[in-house]
């Protein structure tokens, strides 16, 4: 094994299986996929649709097919956050369909696998893919400390190659998170290398409490809760001369919604101020407050506290 493995790719997998993840090894890609070309893992999907929604046999086949043939990554972003219905026995009219419980985290099934072989006119493999209920949300590229090359451009060059290479990794993609198994960059599908940044606060644990800077930032993107938070809650698409662009919060605006949010649910007090300085992303905050208090009622607020 090379340092890639030994101090990136293996330190991620270890850390993830200890904040709730299962670890799916290599040999079980092809029994968990209906072709080497497909990259939703079949087994898992299936049973969190019956499990979560109580549909039939029929019906769960019927959505696993019809969700298979979409492409689109904010139609994708829109169905995990629950925008998505159908006829299935035993209604006269559509229901929604969920695939992901953000009412009860426990009810979903965490993943995390590596090199993962997606076929293509270029195959490729990736090091690490994060899963929720069978759909990769997640991709992870690791490289080695032990070079002294430009890490952070050498994987994103990697990202930016399987986005072109194997699209079928990304319609359900919410963001990608590169690593050197020190520091963790992370940005949304598509996003340009100087969108790309670090997550610097993992509020409201201290920095301190993390053995290192590897765990805290893995922590505080991929921790079950928070992920599903940032999933349902800081992930827009916005139209800027005529292109689709996908913007995911950073750290302070994560830390000022939820503690915004928490305020207004309690009620106790009327009024408070967000300090930003210039650039910061204050019109970004408040769309993201807005779409965190719109689903308050429906998307219970993940909690935030120290494990």
């Amino acid at each position: 094994m090379g340092g890639e493995w030994l101090f990136a790719e293996k330190p991620v997998l270890d850390y993830l299986q200890t904040i709730g993840y299962s670890y799916l090894r290599p040999e079980a890609h092809e029994q968990s996929r209906d072709a080497e070309n497909h990259v939703i893992f079949k087994p898992l999907l299936i049973a969190a649709l019956k499990r979560i929604n109580k549909i039939s046999d029929r019906d769960t086949e019927a959505v696993y097919q019809e969700l298979v043939g979409k492409s689109n990554n904010e139609e994708w972003t829109m169905i995990l956050r629950g925008n998505y219905s159908r006829m299935v026995e035993g209604h006269d009219t559509n229901q929604t369909i969920r695939l992901i419980d953000f009412l009860n985290p426990a009810n979903n099934t965490f993943t995390v696998t590596n090199q993962l072989t997606v076929k293509s006119e270029k195959p490729r493999r990736t090091d690490v893919m994060v899963y929720i209920n069978g759909i990769p949300v997640v991709m992870i590229e690791a490289k080695s400390p032990l070079n002294w090359k430009n890490k952070t451009g050498e994987a994103f060059d990697q990202v930016k190659q399987y986005e072109r290479d194997i699209p079928r990794l990304f319609y359900t993609n919410q963001f990608n998170i590169i690593t050197d198994g020190t520091n963790c960059l992370y940005g949304t599908t598509g996003s340009p290398a100087k969108f790309f940044g670090a997550w610097k606060d993992p509020w409201p644990r201290k920095a301190d409490s993390f053995k290192n800077t590897l765990e805290r930032g893995l922590w505080s993107l991929l921790e079950p809760a928070r992920l599903l938070d940032l999933i349902a809650h800081f992930i827009v698409f916005e139209r800027e001369d005529g292109k689709i662009i996908k913007k995911i919060c950073r750290y302070h605006q994560f830390r000022a919604v939820n503690k915004l949010v928490e305020r207004v649910a309690e009620g106790k007090k009327k009024r408070g101020l967000v300090w930003h300085t210039q650039g910061s992303g204050k019109s970004l905050t408040m769309v993201y407050t807005a779409l965190k208090l719109k689903k308050h009622q429906t998307v219970e607020a993940p909690s935030l506290s120290n494990p």
